[in-house]
């Protein structure tokens, strides 16, 4: 599991890179920021109890997280907006509430919480631009916490609500880019074709 984890992150996260170094992929830095903190923190608790093999896709997926977020700042940046703000202060909010949690249960329901909040930023900007973001990688990390709750031996809230959410969110929302560009291109090409045309003189 550990392994295909792994190389679902590879394949996931290679595209999205190269479309952000290229151009079309412009990843909004507050969702990706939140992303990569929380699940480097989520690999400093599995090193505290010897998780073993299951560490390493924990790590490669923060790092890729935090890479996504360094390239956000440096290429071009998507829009930032006061709403955007707002969430991001509620993660940051709901993830020192996450750290300080003792209670399983009330844990994962925090840290499904913040990879929403967090992720709402993104959302808000894919409603208008939705070629600015690439749909495999999303639909890749779907897979890849699919493979982790599979991984699961006990099953109960507290293990698998915050893989359950993660995959609803990735799928869903690549699921919604799909939609949406679809009901964008004809609008596209409608204002293409109402364009006035220039005679020569």
């Amino acid at each position: 599991m550990a392994i295909s984890a792994t190389l679902l992150i590879f394949a996931a996260y290679f595209p999205y890179v190269r479309d952000i170094i290229r151009g079309k992929t412009r990843p909004h830095p507050y969702t990706w920021l939140i992303s990569g903190s929380i699940t480097f923190i989520a690999f400093g608790l599995q090193v505290d109890d010897a998780a073993g093999w299951g560490m390493v896709p924990t790590f490669l997926a923060a790092s890729a997280g935090i890479l996504v977020f360094i390239l956000s700042v440096c290429y071009k940046r998507a829009a930032i907006t006061s709403v955007d703000t707002v969430f991001f202060l509620l993660a940051l909010i709901a993830t020192g509430l996450w750290l300080y949690a003792h209670e399983p249960i009330l844990a994962a329901i925090l840290i499904s919480t913040i990879d929403i909040l967090a992720f709402v930023p993104t959302f808000r900007k894919s409603w208008r631009q939705p070629q600015q973001e690439t749909v495999a990688t999303y639909y890749l990390n779907a897979g890849r916490f699919m493979l982790a709750t599979l991984a699961i031996q006990h099953y109960n809230l507290a293990t698998t609500l915050y893989p359950a959410s993660a995959i609803f969110v990735d799928g869903s929302f690549a699921l919604f880019l799909i939609l949406r560009r679809r009901t964008l291109a004809p609008q596209s090409h409608s204002s293409v074709q109402g364009a006035p045309s220039i005679e020569p003189a």
